[in-house]
């Protein structure tokens, strides 16, 4: 594609995986905070350590609640099945600890586990998606799931999608999904959109957030947060009394409580860029900010953000600052904090140039900022 600065839509194929086009851009650096909650001053990234090494696609980085291990889901070309399956590493890195294939199904289908998030217990709550076959491309069925512990097999529905959530929109997808407090979730319900240009052209499918909401474990509630229509990140703080989250086109990043609907702006961008992507351990937040990213309202889709990525940020809600973690010739999605606050995994994608062609690997690896 020829380098230009507007940006392609993420496609949607099998299970959510990416393809990303992207071209390079600038980002300006600030000095490193305190931060008196976490007890890390300043977070010192070093060069970032890239973890896994995987033709096809590595992504959803999360932290097991201890700190002790990254989980992240792994597409497996080498399966007949080609299921992605939920992985985990050791917290700096090095020989992969487990791989957990067919959640939910068999050898016969492909099967999808994405977007885990593990709690202080041990649970597991992820999106779990199957096709019924090999090889298919699209979902029969796609369940905001849990898992007992990280070995189990038999994934527990707690909801189907598509559903609508109280006082919210259809919802296709959940993306940033977090533990809320023990009993409860919350994310970023998202849709499905698709456009054609031309009859010979191929079909995009566009993910769209609707709204953040926030789910019960035992399924029976679910509520869309007013004020969060197409929001494009979620973070619960506070012991889950409220949420950090960003909106399309935007460069701040939003505080709400959850009790009395109070919002507030916890920190500007400005000139940095659009935010998205924020999560948040303690006073120590990370987010995505500039990179190829761009905002319009299509004719067929309505409002939409194409999003191929960005330079890492993290700042302090004490402090007015941020600092950038921009590593030239790549740019990166979905940060996850480690529990200290100390560490950052996100999913990385090299920039490709080629002549006047710039572009982005299709498939993601894990990288790590702050591991020794």
């Amino acid at each position: 594609m020829t380098h230009r600065s507007s940006v392609t839509p993420a496609r949607w194929t099998a299970f959510g995986l990416l393809c990303l086009v992207i071209s390079a851009s600038a980002c300006s650096h600030s000095e490193p905070f305190a931060n008196p909650e976490t007890g890390e001053e300043p977070f010192d990234p070093g060069p970032p350590v890239r973890l896994t090494v995987n033709p096809a696609h590595d992504g959803s980085p999360s932290w097991l609640a201890d700190g002790s291990g990254i989980l992240y889901s792994a597409q497996q070309l080498d399966r007949d099945d080609a299921d992605v399956c939920l992985a985990e590493l050791p917290p700096t890195g090095g020989q992969q600890r487990r791989l957990v294939c067919d959640i939910p199904g068999d050898g016969e289908s492909t099967d999808a586990a994405q977007s885990s998030a593990a709690s202080a217990d041990g649970r597991v709550a992820l999106l779990s998606a199957g096709n019924g076959t090999i090889g298919g491309t699209s979902p029969v069925f796609l369940d905001l799931a849990l898992l007992s512990t990280l070995d189990a097999m038999d994934a527990q529905r707690v909801r189907a999608l598509p559903y609508t959530p109280a006082g919210g929109s259809p919802q296709d997808y959940a993306g940033h999904l977090r533990w809320l407090t023990a009993d409860a979730l919350v994310y970023v319900g998202q849709r499905f959109r698709t456009k054609q240009d031309c009859l010979a052209c191929v079909r995009d499918t566009v993910i769209v957030g609707t709204e953040v909401t926030t789910l019960t474990v035992d399924g029976t509630t679910a509520t869309a947060v007013p004020g969060t229509e197409l929001a494009t990140g979620v973070a619960p703080i506070l012991d889950g009394s409220a949420i950090l989250y960003t909106l399309p086109n935007d460069t701040r990043i939003y505080r709400r409580a959850l009790g009395s609907g109070d919002v507030t702006v916890v920190h500007d961008f400005g000139a940095e860029g659009i935010a998205r992507d924020v999560h948040a351990v303690g006073n120590r937040v990370a987010a995505v900010v500039g990179g190829r990213v761009a905002f319009s309202v299509d004719p067929l889709l309505g409002p939409v953000q194409w999003d191929s990525g960005g330079v890492l940020h993290v700042f302090d809600l004490e402090e007015t600052g941020s600092q950038s973690l921009d590593t030239p010739g790549r740019l990166y999605r979905r940060p996850a904090l480690s529990p200290d606050g100390s560490r950052i995994v996100a999913e990385g994608y090299p920039l490709i140039i080629e002549g006047p062609d710039t572009t982005v690997s299709r498939s993601g690896d894990i990288y790590l900022f702050g591991g020794e």
